[in-house]
């Protein structure tokens, strides 16, 4: 475990993804087959408002820290079914790229993905 992912500056939202694992072929003639690994996992996409350099520095280097994917870390995030509760869970990045945009105003847009590590 590398931490907890900072909470400040707070992100503008949330996007939810739940992704099932499933193996699939097809045949030349048309059949096709599906079987269930019994396997899913939440993905997130961390939205924030445009940030200023200071506030993006915080969330940038506790990201640089944790060398793409490789470490885990705790992070709160919102109760989809009730706002006003939070919960923790175990998670990474989703992959080694991070971009980020700078616009004209010097701000900076900022997503971040992440999964839900079982």
């Amino acid at each position: 475990m590398s931490g907890t992912y900072p909470q400040t500056p707070y992100f503008q939202n949330v996007k939810y993804k739940k992704r099932h694992y499933n193996l699939m072929s097809e045949s030349l003639n048309g059949r096709t087959q599906v079987r269930s690994l019994s396997s899913s996992r939440r993905e997130f996409t961390l939205v924030y408002p445009p940030l200023t350099r200071a506030e993006m520095d915080t969330v940038f280097t506790f990201i640089e820290s944790q060398e793409g994917p490789l470490g885990t870390f705790t992070i709160s995030l919102p109760d989809p079914l009730d706002p006003t509760t939070t919960y923790s869970l175990t998670a990474r990045l989703a992959d080694d790229v991070q971009e980020f945009d700078l616009g004209v105003d010097n701000l900076y847009q900022y997503e971040v993905d992440i999964i839900e590590v079982l």
